[in-house]
């Protein structure tokens, strides 16, 4: 059912002398195919949030547990795997490979995974069609707008079909129009491919579409919505 289970959860980082408070004791239960929504100014601790609960980052206090496994005490070997099989990531600032096409970036889950050459070409084919990308499949990255890019991203994290797509600041770099775009794309991925979706963000266009709303204050959640 690949539902979250986040448990008293601090993450503490040193900066020499200091230490600063990401995380302050955050407790949270997302459900399978939500479409939920981390919310704060910047320095909030929603990236950090999302990365422990992406299996990037640990914490230093809690447990996060994901279909009932306590990820914080699992192996580096175990973890990789998970972060390959069901979690699928969409940054802000792409992190698409300039040297590769749209296509050879979108394949590059797949091949990690052990897909044949046919099934990749099946899967991508489809997976570009979604996003509505298909035509430039050929270009580069730097040959792509930004709305382009941050579809291509997209279609690279849902491609091996992840039960949990984690998106930082996925519209941040977009003007409205583009925003828009890649909010609709992935609510449709939401409600047609049963993905839970959590997402940072200070970007109010979210709003309108986010299922449950998470609000971060200095690493505390403040307040949860649900919508109606």
């Amino acid at each position: 059912m690949n539902k979250i289970i986040i448990e008293n959860v601090c993450k503490v980082y040193k900066l020499g002398k200091t230490e600063v408070h990401a995380l302050r004791g955050v407790n949270l239960t997302i459900e399978k195919q939500e479409f939920m929504g981390i919310i704060g100014p910047s320095g909030s601790g929603k990236s950090t949030l999302l990365n422990i609960i992406g299996c990037i980052d640990v914490p230093s206090e809690g447990h996060v547990f994901i279909d009932g496994e306590n990820t914080t005490r699992l192996s580096d070997n175990r973890l990789t795997m998970l972060r390959r099989k069901n979690l699928g990531f969409i940054f802000q600032s792409f992190n698409l490979i300039p040297v590769l096409t749209a296509y050879e970036n979108v394949e590059l889950p797949l091949i990690s995974l052990g897909f044949n050459k046919t099934k990749r070409q099946q899967m991508i084919d489809k997976m570009l069609e979604n996003v509505g990308i298909s035509e430039y499949a050929k270009h580069k990255p730097d040959e792509l707008s930004g709305g382009q890019r941050q579809r291509v991203a997209i279609a690279r994290a849902l491609i091996t079909n992840p039960s949990i797509v984690l998106a930082d600041e996925p519209t941040a770099n977009l003007d409205t129009e583009n925003g828009n775009k890649i909010i609709e794309i992935m609510k449709h991925m939401n409600e047609t491919m049963h993905t839970t979706f959590i997402l940072s963000t200070h970007d109010p266009r979210l709003l309108n579409y986010i299922d449950k709303k998470i609000f971060l204050e200095d690493g505390k959640i403040i307040k949860t919505e649900n919508s109606n």
